[in-house]
């Protein structure tokens, strides 16, 4: 059982789940003793309403930890696609809380004297590294690639179109690639996190597009929902099904 985000959830996250599922005092005090059973907790928040109430007016997520808020958001967004697997939303949205400030996603962006770091860049350093190295490298890289096609899709495949930079479908293959490698180290360093990986590498599409949608439907970064060139982005990167699901939030 991969529980690492979920064991970060704080007293106020329990407090939050007894209050949306129970409807009186009594059921509130016997949801929140349930919280305590790992295995208990992770059917409870499947709960529709856990999500539904975190994104109400005014939103409910601003009392709530990121652990808590991202792990409700990457379940519901993987159920839709019909994927949800508890231990693969578990990683996933640690990856969202670890991304979440600019000074954790660009920590290796950047060099001294401004020098951008690019995915390519960090690849070819897997030359000069000894094996521990390598395999949290390409953990880290799996993870970033995952992030920004997840959650900035409209960047990539801007600046694809405008700029000849790599399409989405490039950041996808290094990211399916690395985590593979790294889920074949993963016995050495990390025994939970190796079958995420695995899983990652094989649905590293279908998370991609459902975080997409979600993130299209439900939080708008780039202010330009339902815009012509937001919708031109989500008819060339999206299957079928997901395309429509974002044209209809």
């Amino acid at each position: 059982m991969y529980y690492r985000t979920r064991s970060r959830f704080t007293r106020t996250d329990y407090e939050f789940i007894a209050q949306m599922l129970g409807g009186t005092p009594e059921e509130r005090s016997a949801v929140l003793r349930l919280t305590e059973d790992p295995f208990v907790l992770q059917e409870l928040l499947h709960d529709k309403r856990l999500f539904a109430r975190s994104m109400s007016s005014p939103p409910l997520f601003l009392s709530i930890s990121t652990h808590l808020f991202f792990y409700l958001f990457i379940y519901r967004a993987l159920d839709q696609k019909g994927i949800a697997d508890d231990d693969v939303v578990d990683y996933v949205a640690g990856i969202c809380v670890e991304f979440r400030s600019n000074e954790s996603l660009w920590q290796s962006s950047l060099m001294s004297g401004g020098k951008t770091i690019y995915i390519v860049d960090l690849l070819n350093l897997m030359g000069d590294l000894d094996e521990p190295q390598k395999y949290y490298l390409r953990q880290y890289i799996g993870n970033t690639t995952l992030f920004l096609t997840g959650f900035f899709p409209d960047f990539i495949y801007q600046r694809s179109k405008k700029r000849g930079a790599p399409p989405i479908e490039y950041y996808e293959s290094v990211g399916r690639s690395q985590y593979e490698s790294a889920a074949s180290q993963s016995d050495s360093y990390d025994d939970n996190a190796g079958p995420v990986m695995s899983k990652l590498a094989d649905l590293f599409i279908d998370v991609r597009s459902a975080m997409n949608v979600f993130t299209d439907c439900y939080l708008d970064l780039n202010s330009r929902k339902h815009s012509l060139e937001t919708i031109v982005r989500q008819a060339a990167t999206l299957d079928e099904e997901s395309f429509r699901q974002s044209l209809s939030c």
